[in-house]
């Protein structure tokens, strides 16, 4: 995965080759975190066919007991471990010594709601190319207006998402 700087946007069209990177990642995350995980799940636009990306995989991992999540594990393979993100989540980033992110990796127990909505949120945009589009666009648009501020563009993202995750609940 190429990766992007830490505080960058930089997107790039969809690359058949991720679903190939995405299943060698997900085998180094299982032999690392062994049996406390229930689920590896490939999230983010790099999971949904057809759309710009940042070349970052996100990935969500489901673990049985937050106790298990071996954390020293995950930093002797190269993580950055961040700390609690979100509900009962730990993030971890494969972060390279130039500050390029090539990985998000977040550990959740299972029935967490934003891994959920995340979940749910690709395979809406999979099944309703339609919307895929709009997302897409509005991505492109937002990276030309905040290439150097990644914070300010995914916040920009944050109404739309809102918007699908309300049809998805309907």
């Amino acid at each position: 995965m190429l990766g992007v700087h830490k505080d960058k946007v930089l997107l790039v069209p969809y690359d058949n080759n991720w679903e190939n990177e995405f299943t060698a990642v997900k085998n180094k995350l299982l032999e690392i975190l062994g049996d406390s995980v229930l689920e590896v799940c490939h999230i983010g636009s790099t999971a949904i066919k057809g759309i710009v990306a940042k070349p970052i995989f996100d990935i969500n991992v489901i673990i049985r007991e937050k106790e298990l999540l071996n954390i020293k594990g995950m930093e002797d393979a190269g993580y950055l471990y961040k700390g609690e993100y979100e509900v009962f989540g730990q993030l971890f980033e494969c972060r390279r010594k130039d500050d390029v992110v090539s990985q998000h990796i977040k550990c959740y127990l299972k029935g967490n709601k934003h891994h959920n909505e995340v979940v749910l949120f690709c395979k809406f945009l999979t099944k309703n190319p339609e919307y895929a589009k709009m997302y897409n666009d509005l991505k492109i648009e937002l990276a030309r207006k905040y290439p150097e501020n990644r914070v300010a563009y995914t916040e920009a993202k944050t109404e739309f998402i809102t918007k699908i995750n309300l049809l998805i609940k309907r």
